[in-house]
């Protein structure tokens, strides 16, 4: 045998256990688990009823969803004009400097309103551009 090259090569008992199966202990253990699942839940939520406070934390992560994106209370944050579009990000940075929203709620606040500016210049450059090709396609018609 060469050092570093325990085995040879050539595997001659076939491809192995598929990538992604479990191996018996592991499948033996579910099931067991399968098995007495109600009998386990129900003897937990006893001992969480008792007092058993680690427990009773993990049961309810269990029970009850983490909350993601939970409605935010900013006020109105007008986005209809750049002057608005302003003044709402202004708003925004108060709100997150006064503690009244976490500075991770303002930058997703400040992503929705920098949108709607790309948006609105996006529509603004278009009615621009129309307004050139139109003055410039009329005179050539004549």
């Amino acid at each position: 045998m060469k050092k570093g090259r325990p085995f040879e090569p050539g595997n001659q008992f076939g491809r192995g256990r598929p990538p992604g199966s479990r191996n018996k202990k592991s499948l033996k253990a579910q099931q067991l688990l399968d098995s007495y699942a109600e009998p386990l839940v129900r003897k937990a939520v006893v001992d969480a009823m008792k007092g058993n406070t680690q427990l009773q934390r993990t049961l309810l992560g269990h029970i009850l969803p983490r909350r993601r994106d939970a409605p935010v209370k900013t006020g109105p944050l007008p986005v209809r004009t750049i002057e608005e579009l302003v003044q709402s990000s202004e708003a925004v940075v108060q709100r997150a400097t006064s503690g009244n929203i976490t500075l991770q709620e303002a930058r997703e606040f400040s992503a929705l309103i920098e949108g709607r500016r790309r948006v609105m210049e996006t529509r603004d450059f278009e009615a621009r551009l129309r307004a050139v090709e139109e003055a410039t396609v009329k005179p050539e018609l004549k």
